[in-house]
């Protein structure tokens, strides 16, 4: 069975931001926390999460100076850290699990490489931005958007484009 890679606008377990000031909302909170944490603990859904951590923290700690690569980049940005671990929290678990590295600038960027014009990235900004950019066959698409609770749907979107385009169905 061939899953589409890409379909949902976040993760079903991904709650926005509790703005509530309320014991009430205060216990929302804390249950929503919990039901988090048990599905990390989880085998499917936590295992893929925990591989991106995995990737995400094997990046960080090789960039973690500066001039890592040896050309004068900058080390990896705390904010920008920050933001992936949130990005990644909120891909769903039908997403593939991307490459993910440090930029020069000291940014954390997602990328699908399927090959040369199957590619897509995101880089986690630390001003709360998500970069990205790819190419599918001959179209380009590159944009920036704010990060906040959800992941935006162009971003879905055009990872699924990475897949669906080279014969994997959606079933």
């Amino acid at each position: 069975m061939t899953t589409c890679p890409a379909t949902l606008n976040s993760s079903f377990l991904a709650f926005p931001r509790n703005l509530g000031v309320s014991p009430g909302a205060e216990v929302i909170e804390r249950q929503a926390r919990e039901l988090q944490d048990l599905s990390d603990q989880s085998v499917t859904i936590g295992g893929h999460l925990r591989e991106i951590i995995k990737r995400l923290h094997v990046a960080a700690r090789e960039s973690r100076v500066d001039n890592w690569d040896s050309y004068g980049a900058k080390a990896v940005d705390p904010q920008s850290l920050f933001r992936a671990i949130r990005f990644a929290h909120l891909l769903t678990i039908n997403v593939s699990i991307p490459d993910i590295y440090v930029d020069p600038n000291g940014e954390i960027v997602f990328e699908w490489y399927l090959g040369p014009r199957r590619v897509f990235n995101v880089t986690a900004r630390k001003n709360g931005e998500l970069a990205y950019a790819g190419l599918v066959g001959v179209n380009k698409v590159c944009g920036v958007v704010q990060f906040d609770d959800e992941l935006p749907e162009t971003i879905l979107d055009n990872i699924s484009r990475v897949f669906s385009e080279t014969g994997y169905l959606c079933s």
